[in-house]
């Protein structure tokens, strides 16, 4: 049965950030952000730290909208943990490079705006 092991609230996407969900990325970042991220992230407030790691096959929804994570670098989850921070690389070709803060997410989701629920769940 799956279950929810992370949530989180938008707060705010920087101007630059819808430019970036067209092309397929979402950087989230929880307060505080630094200054020079400001501008391409979608800012969020967790409610918690998250009850699990991030896995392939688990689900991503934004406002309604589910991603299945094909593939965790390995250092997002420590990144999520402690900054809040994940960088999502939507519908990767297969020659894209999986960073170690990424993930890679099959799936489309638009940008959220303040007040949009984020929530991982696992997939199994």
């Amino acid at each position: 049965m799956a279950s929810t092991y992370y949530e989180s609230t938008v707060l705010r996407a920087g101007e630059e950030a819808s430019e970036m969900a067209e092309g397929g990325v979402l950087i989230l970042y929880a307060e505080p952000i630094p200054d020079a991220l400001e501008e391409v992230s979608v800012v969020h407030a967790p409610t918690a730290p998250p009850a699990a790691p991030m896995r392939p096959g688990d689900l991503l929804t934004v406002d309604g909208a589910t991603v299945e994570l094909i593939a965790v670098g390995e250092r997002a989850d420590e990144n999520l943990r402690s900054l809040g921070h994940v960088v999502i690389y939507l519908n990767p070709g297969a020659d894209t490079p999986l960073l170690p803060g990424a993930v890679h997410a099959s799936g489309s989701v638009g940008l959220p705006v303040a007040g949009t629920q984020l929530r991982l769940t696992s997939g199994r």
